[in-house]
């Protein structure tokens, strides 16, 4: 299944796209904890999903966070992806750019956001929705392909 469509079932199924909301309502634990050196990370422990997610983010930052781990718990149940950065050669970047472009879809899930920063630079409406530059030109281009 796409991430698009991924997201497009969890947006209609729960009627929101805030992925606090959508991980209360699958009875994920999120947890807001002191963090050194991460954002946040995804576990998969005793039949929970826990998202961890780093107290000291700005709110929105939070937000993108959980939206990516929830990414991870819906696309990598399986796949330790901690394990395999620290024990392996394999590359787990596939993993993270595929729960970037879920959190991103989840985050901003139609053009709306396209008016609101009309007069501003991608650098600028980056900066203010508190996403990479590469992930919003990502969906801004996506959203022009499905018109």
């Amino acid at each position: 299944m796409s991430k698009t469509l991924l997201v497009n079932k969890l947006i209609n199924k729960y009627k929101t796209n805030n992925p606090f909301e959508i991980c209360d309502a699958l009875d994920y634990i999120v947890l807001q904890v002191s963090l050194i050196g991460v954002r946040g990370f995804y576990q998969y422990y005793d039949n929970s999903n826990i998202i961890y997610i780093n107290l000291n983010l700005p709110e929105q930052v939070k937000k993108f966070v959980c939206a990516h781990e929830l990414g991870h718990a819906l696309m990598h149940k399986d796949v330790n992806a901690i394990y395999l950065d620290t024990r392996t050669f394999l590359k787990t970047s596939i993993y993270e750019r595929q729960a970037n472009i879920f959190a991103i879809n989840l985050i901003l899930p139609d053009d709306n956001f396209i008016e609101e920063y009309k007069n501003c630079t991608i650098s600028q409406a980056a900066r203010c929705l508190n996403v990479s530059e590469e992930l919003l030109e990502y969906r801004i281009n996506e959203i022009k392909g499905f018109k």
